[in-house]
């Protein structure tokens, strides 16, 4: 059954999240405005225990059509219920949809859908397995969650191409491994892949560097096409990463910028903790630790309210951001690389792209329930909880803070 612990040891929690895919919902709050005339067809999407990219490449599959004629305005998690909206440049059938989704009409648009036509989210999340010390502070946590935010780390969702551990695809690039870039791609199996993928993966990793042999055995799949293109180019390993979809290029790079950013923002807060004007309790995800304030000061509260700090490009200005400058610094240093460095020399299609993102996430209209037995994991609790967050922010981050502990500082 999908869900578990979404905390990592040791500074962890019992807490289980998307136990069932009702247990967390999402809708997408959009500003889309159906036109009188326009050469895209927009539809909402309802779907449940499927990812937005794997609702779209069966829904194109289905239409005949190929993947980059649908765009949708965001990616939804897979284990939840979830309501979005996307674009086609042809009109689709309602006979498409099957058990885990269906689609409506929505009205046409000029433009095709990007994540501009989302305003916010809004989330129903139902928090289970909770031990009796997390379900004595979720009332304490709730007020202290409503008044003081919490940091606006990206989560486990982000980082879902760096579950293998072997590294972050994106850092392969800057330091112009190529080869190591295309190996993680191609080579790596993930227990969340499905049953194909991953046999094709392990194909991949025994046999690396053998393309002929690899091609002749692997099912087909995008996959294979990049392995075709190595038995004709067998040392361009660049080109063929520019061959991998699109949004997958995207996916690995946005993973990487959003570790800087996290990382950034970590060394911001233990800054505070340091000098003894923050509490802290330290948190940890998929991709490093993410401590957590639990109360600011009134000027505090003013700074952090106002604050951004970069999502990092090759052009980022970081002197224009000095609140962040120190610790983007000290991230890019640990990291071993430079800021020129992410103009990814040798590739021509695949970029980082710098933005700006808040330091401080506040939910809106904020309801926390009263804690009650969990009916699916007996001797603990659950409690149910709704809030409605910006658009890229994360609601398992609002999550990990309502069940916070003293913990290791």
């Amino acid at each position: 059954m999908p869900g578990g612990d979404i905390y990592g040891a040791p500074y962890g929690c019992s807490m289980k999240l998307r136990q069932v895919p009702s247990d967390f919902i999402v809708e997408e709050v959009s500003n889309f405005t159906p036109e009188a005339e326009g050469r895209y067809f927009v539809y909402r999407l309802e779907k449940r225990s499927l990812s937005t990219m794997e609702a779209l490449e069966i829904i194109a599959r289905r239409a005949g059509l190929r993947p980059k004629q649908l765009s949708a305005s965001g990616l939804k998690d897979k284990h939840a219920e979830a309501s979005q909206l996307f674009s086609s440049e042809k009109p689709l059938s309602s006979e498409i949809s099957d058990e885990r989704f269906s689609l409506s009409f929505a009205g046409k648009s000029s433009r095709p859908l990007t994540a501009a036509f989302i305003d916010e989210n809004r989330f129903k999340l139902v928090l289970r397995g909770l031990n009796e010390w997390e379900r004595d502070a979720v009332a304490a946590n709730a007020d202290e969650l409503a008044r003081f935010g919490v940091p606006n780390y990206y989560d486990n969702q982000r980082f879902g191409s760096n579950m293998h551990g072997e590294g972050f695809i994106a850092k392969a690039l800057i330091l112009g491994r190529f080869e190591e870039a295309l190996r993680l791609h191609l080579a790596v199996p993930h227990r969340k892949q499905s049953l194909r993928d991953k046999q094709n993966r392990r194909l991949a990793k025994e046999l690396w560097g053998q393309w002929e042999a690899i091609h002749r055995r692997m099912k087909r799949s995008p996959e294979a096409a990049l392995i075709e293109f190595l038995v004709q180019h067998p040392a361009s390993f660049a080109e063929c990463f520019e061959r991998i979809t699109p949004p997958l290029r995207i996916m690995y790079v946005a993973a990487y910028q959003s570790f800087l950013f996290n990382e950034s923002l970590r060394r911001f807060i233990e800054a505070l903790r340091d000098s003894g004007d923050l509490e802290v309790v330290q948190v940890q995800n998929r991709a490093g630790f993410i401590p957590m304030h639990r109360r600011l000061s009134e000027s505090q509260m003013d700074t952090w309210r106002a604050a951004q700090f970069p999502l990092l490009g090759p052009r980022t200005d970081i002197q224009a951001t000095p609140l962040a400058a120190p610790y983007i610094r000290a991230t890019l240093e640990a990291e071993g690389i430079t800021q020129e460095m992410l103009e990814l020399k040798g590739l021509e299609r695949t970029r980082f792209k710098g933005a700006m993102r808040a330091i401080l996430l506040m939910p809106r209209n904020l309801h926390v329930g009263n804690v009650q037995e969990d009916d699916l994991n007996p001797g603990r609790w659950k409690v149910e909880t709704a809030f409605t967050l910006p658009r890229g922010s994360f609601a398992t981050i609002v999550a990990r803070r309502l069940v916070l502990l003293p913990g290791r500082r």
